[in-house]
C-alpha cells in the first residue's frame, strides 16, 4: 500500500496512469516512475516510526526523509487521482475549470466542460512531450543569441537536437475529443529560467511550445492529443497566487495573460500565432482551490 495520507492510492492504480512509452517500436508500460514513489514512502515511514516527536529536529535531518511533504510529485498525484476517481467527477472538474478559465471552454469546437470530461478521459503523470521540431531547428541556426559559455557551445558541436523531451507533471486527456490539459504543478519551488543550451528558455515557455505541437509518434491515448484544444494549468500554493511577485512564475503567466503578444518573446520560432488564444488557454489554480471542491484533495493542508 502507499502511504495513507501523501498517496492514499495502491501500486496498480498509480501505474495505471504513468503513459506507455515506445520501445524498440512496441508500446510499454513505464514501471520506473514507480520506483521513485516507493522508495520515498519507505524513508518516510521508517524516519516517521524512528521518531516519535520531530520537535526542534534539525532541518539537516528532515530534509531527505520527509521530502515527501513537499515534493510536487506526491502532491499532484494525490489530488488530481482524488478528483479523478470521485463519484462526481466531472462536477468537480467543471467547477475548476470554470473557475480558472470562465464558463466556456476557450477551445474552438468545444462549447461546454461537461463535453470535454466526458468520455475516455484519462489522466497521465510524468508524460514526456517531445521538444518542436521547430524549436529546435531555430535553436541550432541562433545557437549563439541564446547561449555565450565557450565549452557549452563546443559541446553543442555537431549536435541535431539540442533539446529533449518535456517532462511535464499531469495531463488530462479526453481520447475521444482529443480535448486535453497539461499540468505544472509547484509546491515551493520556482520554475527553472534556462536550459543546458537555451539560457532564455523558460519552464513556463517550454509547456506551453509543447502544448501548441501535434504528437502523433506518442503511444495511445497521448496520440490523440489536438494541440488546438489544449490548455495549460498551473497549480500552486494559494500563498504564492496571493503574492505573485514572490515566483518568476507569477511574472510570466501575468505577463502572458495581460500581454499576449510577449508570448512570442519566449517562443521567437513559432510566427503566425494567435497569441490572444493561445494567452486564454493559460490559468492558474490553487491547492486549496482544489481541497475546496473536493474535501479529500492534499489532506495535509488545514
Amino acid at each position: 500500500m502507499m502511504h495513507p495520507i501523501y498517496l492514499p492510492f495502491n501500486e496498480q492504480e498509480l501505474l495505471s496512469h504513468f503513459a506507455e512509452v515506445r520501445q524498440n517500436s512496441e508500446c510499454i508500460k513505464n514501471v520506473e516512475h514507480l520506483e521513485y514513489y516507493k522508495r520515498s514512502i519507505g524513508r518516510y515511514d521508517e524516519y516517521l516510526k524512528n521518531t516519535l516527536d520531530r520537535k526542534r529536529k534539525p532541518l539537516k535531518e528532515m530534509r531527505k526523509p520527509c521530502q515527501i511533504e513537499k515534493d510536487e510529485r506526491f502532491w499532484i498525484a494525490t489530488c488530481m487521482m482524488t478528483i479523478f476517481y470521485s463519484q462526481n467527477r466531472r462536477q468537480e472538474l467543471t467547477e475548476l475549470f470554470r473557475k480558472a478559465y470562465g464558463d466556456i471552454p476557450p477551445l474552438r469546437g468545444l462549447n461546454s466542460w461537461v463535453e470535454c470530461f466526458g468520455e475516455e478521459l484519462h489522466l497521465f503523470f510524468e508524460p514526456n512531450l517531445p521538444s518542436p521540431n521547430s524549436y529546435k531547428e531555430w535553436l541550432l541556426k541562433d545557437l549563439t543569441k541564446r547561449q555565450f559559455i565557450p565549452y557549452v557551445l563546443d559541446s553543442a558541436e555537431g549536435k541535431l537536437n539540442l533539446e529533449g523531451a518535456t517532462n511535464v507533471d499531469a495531463i488530462l486527456l479526453n481520447s475521444k475529443n482529443r480535448f486535453a490539459v497539461i499540468i505544472e504543478a509547484k509546491v515551493l519551488s520556482d520554475i527553472s529560467y534556462e536550459t543546458t543550451y537555451d539560457t532564455m528558455r523558460n519552464q513556463i515557455a517550454r509547456n506551453i511550445d509543447v502544448m501548441l505541437e501535434e504528437n502523433r509518434e506518442l503511444c495511445h491515448p497521448l496520440d490523440k492529443r489536438d494541440p488546438n484544444k489544449t490548455l495549460f494549468l498551473l497549480i500552486t500554493p494559494k500563498l504564492f497566487k496571493d503574492n505573485p511577485s514572490s515566483r518568476l512564475y507569477g511574472y510570466k503567466l501575468s505577463e502572458h495573460k495581460t500581454n499576449p503578444k510577449s508570448l512570442s518573446d519566449d517562443l521567437p520560432h513559432r510566427k503566425n500565432c494567435d497569441w490572444q488564444n493561445i494567452s486564454s488557454r493559460l490559468s492558474w489554480l490553487t491547492w486549496e482551490d482544489f481541497k475546496n471542491v473536493n474535501k479529500d484533495c492534499c489532506p495535509w493542508l488545514k
